[in-house]
Order: structure tokens, then sequence, then C-alpha cells
């Protein structure tokens, strides 16, 4: 490529990713954003609400986490409703990863591997039902580590990640 077609192609890049952050400040969570920045919320307080309910979302545990996470929302002065609206919008990859997190955990813990056929559990609980939801406890309790190495570094990457488009975002003109 030569130098000119390389500047136009970089400066075609440069208004695509203008024009997607203008839709993005246009669309109903962008003006929630603009409106959290505008209240005095940091942007390091709001990366960190944003990292909190994503990485709470996908944990493989079902029933109790919203309330888990707008104690901890609260505990760290975070936007309770915004950590809430995050938790909510990535709870069906919770659904859609659980059985990759009890994978994981069964790898990584060299637990007995559980089986998911329908008619296998049927046949395991008939035959040891005791023994069966022993078996699920661990490898739900592998899942919860396998969630935990993962999340750590999934937290990390989404809050620093935010934290540099909302700051990007912050930088453009109000609408």
């Amino acid at each position: 490529m030569s130098r000119s077609k390389a500047s136009l192609h970089l400066q075609g890049i440069d208004k695509q990713g203008t024009n997607m952050i203008t839709k993005f400040r246009q669309s109903r969570i962008g003006k929630m954003v603009l409106g959290l920045l505008r209240q005095g919320m940091s942007a390091k307080k709001l990366s960190l609400t944003i990292s909190l309910g994503v990485v709470l979302g996908v944990i493989p545990v079902f029933g109790f986490i919203t309330a888990v996470c707008a104690a901890i929302a609260a505990w760290w002065r975070l936007n309770i409703p915004l950590a809430l609206a995050v938790l909510y919008a990535v709870m069906p990859l919770q659904i859609i990863l659980f059985v990759p997190f009890i994978r994981l955990g069964e790898l990584l813990f060299r637990i007995e591997k559980l089986p998911l056929a329908p008619t296998k559990i049927i046949e395991d609980l008939q035959v040891d039902t005791i023994g069966y939801m022993l078996q699920i406890w661990h490898s739900v309790l592998g899942a919860l580590g396998a969630w935990a190495l993962v999340s750590a570094f999934l937290g990390c990457g989404l809050y620093f990640l935010s934290l540099v488009l909302i700051l990007r975002f912050k930088k453009k003109k109000p609408l």
C-alpha cells in the first residue's frame, strides 16, 4: 500500500470508530453512561461497576448473585443500579458458560467427570442419589474454582478495556 492509501485507510478506520462512538453515545445505554459521568461518577468507578457486573454475571452458581452484587457494589460505593443492569444483561452467559466451567473445574482439579446425559443422570439418581448429589457438589465447587481463576483475568481485562473506552467516550463533545 502506498503512503497515501495507507493514511486514507487509517482515516477510514478512525471515521468508523468515531461513527461507532457517536452511535453509542446516542443509544439508550450511552445516554445512561453520559448521565452517570455528568453526575460526578468517576471513569474508574464506572469501569469497576461494569467489570463487577460482568464477572458476577457469569458465576456458575444460581439464585443469590443479585444480592451479592448489590452488597459488593454498596460496599465499594459503586452505582448499584448500573451494576445490577450489567449483571442482568450478561446473565444469559451464565447459562451458556455453566457446563464449560464445570468441565474446566473437573480438568483443573481432577474431579470425576459429571455425566450430563439425561438418561445417565436418571440412572445415577436411581442407583445412588446421595452419591450423585455429592458428585454434583464437587463439580460445582470445581466450576467455582475455575470461575475464580478465569474471572481474575476477565475482571482485570474488562476493567482496563472499559476504562479506556469510557475515557475516550468522555472526551467526545457532549450531545
